[in-house]
């Protein structure tokens, strides 16, 4: 039964490596499973638990409202939010996964529909959607301390199809409001293509110069 387990493991890819000690503030290797849970708590709660700034910026209020729609989430707009969403997530904490939303779309978008209209009436989200599974992945470096990894937060795959519509509401109308020169977080833009075309532009700016003051020193 063993080398079956093996077996199976292997040739699924689900092959995961043992959990690294951690070091305390002191340097110190903690062993103890119990003691490095304790120290992922206090690290993560230091890392984004941080105090409110002394300088708040000051935001002016907009002059205008967009023109966002405010009305109850209607079943067109869920069943298209659960075709968005990706799949192969992780299911949690409600171990509801993707897949079983995409199952019936239509089954789906209707029980959504009761879901969020109730939400939207109370104004009261699901207790479990503001819970979310930290993860934490490795990044370079010694993987013995904290400061080495970058965690994600996994959220409830219902709840990104709520967000999701009130993303498709807003993004048209926001995007009209935005600079041409804002790339970050816009479809279909890369700040990286910025970054090239800038380079682009300083490096035939400086042979336009370099071609300049050759002439200029040939006539001389």
């Amino acid at each position: 039964m063993g080398q079956l387990y093996d077996k199976t493991k292997k040739l699924s890819g689900n092959c995961r490596k043992p959990e690294r000690p951690v070091k305390s503030k002191e340097g110190k290797v903690i062993t103890n499973i119990e003691e490095q849970q304790n120290k992922w708590v206090e690290h993560s709660k230091e890392l984004l638990n941080r105090p409110a700034p002394l300088n708040p910026p000051n935001i002016e209020a907009a002059l205008t409202d967009l023109p966002i729609n405010v009305g109850p989430p209607t079943i067109e707009e869920i069943s298209m939010s659960i075709r968005k969403i990706k799949s192969g997530k992780a299911a949690v904490p409600d171990n509801i996964p993707s897949e079983a939303l995409k199952a019936d779309v239509v089954a789906t978008a209707r029980v959504l529909h009761i879901l969020f209209n109730k939400i939207w009436d109370e104004e009261q989200v699901q207790t479990d959607w503001k819970e979310g599974l930290l993860v934490k992945i490795p990044k370079k470096g010694d993987l013995n301390k904290c400061n080495n990894y970058r965690g994600i937060t996994l959220l409830s795959i219902p709840e990104k199809v709520f967000n999701r519509v009130l993303l498709n509401r807003m993004k048209d109308c926001v995007g009209s409001q935005l600079r041409d020169q804002q790339a970050g977080f816009r479809k279909d833009r890369s700040r990286t293509d910025q970054i090239t075309t800038l380079r682009i532009n300083v490096e035939q700016s400086t042979a336009k110069s370099c071609m300049k003051d050759r002439s200029q020193t040939r006539s001389k």
